[in-house]
């Protein structure tokens, strides 16, 4: 492998390019007959939290190792106050941050269509919110 000319925690659009890899992940598992529920919500989860990463890095925020995506939406308000409105989407991500991501995390048949379709559109509009900001 190549040496890297930037550090990603450093760049805001390898943080994208990898949010984006995530979610598009999601939403193609989302269209199968049969989806994996768990790692799209684990997924969803991933892709808003490093789309948060982008925006605050692209702000001159220092890099803090966190999954919670409401404290990651609160560092985001300091910026931007009209991220306080995504403090819902946060709180339905975080249920994801470990679950689905090991055995024995959930019953996997607790997480079905339902909370598949709510996470995918709590991420989708974290991005869309990120991606309006950095374009």
């Amino acid at each position: 492998m190549n040496e890297p000319t930037e550090l990603p925690v450093r760049t805001p659009r390898v943080w994208l390019h990898y949010a984006q890899g995530d979610l598009g992940v999601a939403l193609r598992e989302a269209e199968y007959e049969t989806p994996t529920h768990f790692t799209i919500c684990f997924l969803c989860q991933g892709a808003a939290e490093k789309f948060l990463k982008a925006y605050l890095i692209s702000q001159g925020w220092e890099l803090i190792r966190t999954h919670d995506i409401v404290e990651l939406l609160e560092y985001c308000c300091d910026y931007d106050p009209d991220f306080g409105g995504l403090m819902e989407n946060g709180r339905v991500l975080n249920e994801y941050i470990v679950a689905g991501r090991y055995p024995g995390d959930v019953i996997f048949e607790e997480i079905g269509p339902d909370e598949t379709r709510e996470a995918l559109q709590a991420a989708c509009q974290i991005r869309d919110a990120v991606v309006a900001r950095l374009a």
